[in-house]
């Protein structure tokens, strides 16, 4: 009954408070201006939904959560709380790749050392198995760090972050309710209503965004529900279902693959290109869906469901153990993106990118046309 009402709580206060952010970033011009020739969408929208989704999961989270379920709430909620300030801030007027990086690093540091949340044993993974504590601090800030970028960075199309943060919150909520870790289970559920509240303003025509406020915070609560459950498996048996979990490292693989595997990908990309990881370009995976023709709700639907499928696998072929689950995870990702490779380069149509500009010889609306229809849809 608790987890209806912190899925209510949550979802509802979402819903109710997004239109009037929209109202208040249409009136003091706070959008996500389509200036850059990556961008997808044509119109300014405002991207500061991650502002109702975190405000919407802390309250739910405060208001149901007793401490004694959840212990380490006070800590998660600090250092979610710097990844949301300096989202916000980012969202606002913009920041330096330094600041943002050490705050990501603060942030990780936090969940390793004080929360004492960390990854412990790699259960054989490439002759692995358990991890001193510096190396298990070492590698838990550098996967939280890279997993809350790699949300930052799926965060491309209507829909998309949001649609995988759902897929990720429920799963683990099923999995620490079975686990009898019922405080777990409910900040999940805390997520998964606030995101789906979101996603009524989000799918398209997207009326807003969640922004870098939203996109690092739920990368964030993803690796920390991930690392969690690692923990938990290792100690507890826990199903899925009927299925007993022995290769933990491999689902959770699987539950996050498409933001991973998508930032493993272009950062790879960029580096045999002789680039910086860092630059930014137009060949993220939804982007290449998108240049097939497909919708941002096809696109956002197929990746999803991709995700979905790969968890389907991974709770299927528990009985491989580890290191045989986690390879071919790894395998079957490099085959699926190979195939699509060859059917863009048969299939592929031009993306169609926004043409906003400053420039008068544009026959659009004006910045102040458009601000004030904006304001009167809303």
């Amino acid at each position: 009954m608790l987890l209806t009402t912190i899925f209510l709580t949550s979802l509802l206060l979402v819903v109710f408070a997004i239109p009037p952010i929209i109202t208040l970033a249409v009136r003091k011009r706070l959008f996500d201006a389509p200036a850059e020739s990556r961008k997808i969408h044509k119109r300014i929208i405002p991207n500061f939904g991650g502002v109702a989704i975190f405000t919407a999961f802390i309250f739910a989270c405060s208001l149901f959560i007793p401490t004694a379920l959840l212990p380490q709430a006070r800590i998660l909620m600090a250092a979610g709380l710097i990844l949301f300030m300096i989202g916000l801030k980012d969202d606002m007027i913009g920041l330096s790749p330094l600041i943002k990086f050490g705050a990501q690093f603060a942030n990780a540091f936090i969940i390793a050392i004080i929360a004492d949340l960390r990854i412990e044993n790699l259960h054989g993974i490439l002759g692995f198995d358990h991890l001193n504590y510096y190396a298990s601090v070492a590698l838990t800030v550098i996967v939280i760090v890279g997993v809350v970028n790699a949300f930052n960075l799926i965060d491309g199309i209507d829909g998309l972050a949001a649609s995988l943060g759902v897929m990720v919150s429920l799963t683990y909520a099923f999995l620490f309710f079975q686990a009898g870790e019922i405080g777990w289970a409910y900040l999940a559920i805390a997520l998964t209503g606030a995101l789906i509240g979101f996603l009524f303003y989000n799918i398209t025509p997207a009326r807003i965004f969640m922004g870098d406020c939203g996109s690092l915070v739920l990368g964030f609560i993803s690796i920390v529900l991930s690392i969690k459950f690692l923990n938990l498996s290792d100690t507890k048996e826990i199903s899925f279902g009927v299925v007993p979990i022995t290769a933990n490292l491999g689902l959770v693989l699987a539950v996050l693959i498409i933001p991973v595997f998508d930032t493993l990908r272009v950062f790879t990309l960029r580096m045999l290109n002789k680039k910086s990881p860092f630059t930014a370009d137009s060949n993220h995976l939804h982007h290449r869906l998108l240049s097939l023709g497909l919708s941002h709700v096809q696109s956002t639907l197929i990746l999803t469901v991709t995700n979905s499928l790969f968890v389907v696998m991974a709770v299927s072929l528990q009985f491989l153990g580890n290191a045989q689950l986690v390879g071919l995870i790894i395998a079957t990702a490099l085959c699926s993106n190979g195939l699509l490779t060859l059917y863009i380069g048969k299939y592929r149509r031009p993306i169609v990118v926004n043409t906003f500009t400053a420039g008068p010889a544009v026959k659009e609306k004006s910045f102040g046309e458009q601000v004030l229809e904006k304001i009167s849809e809303n």
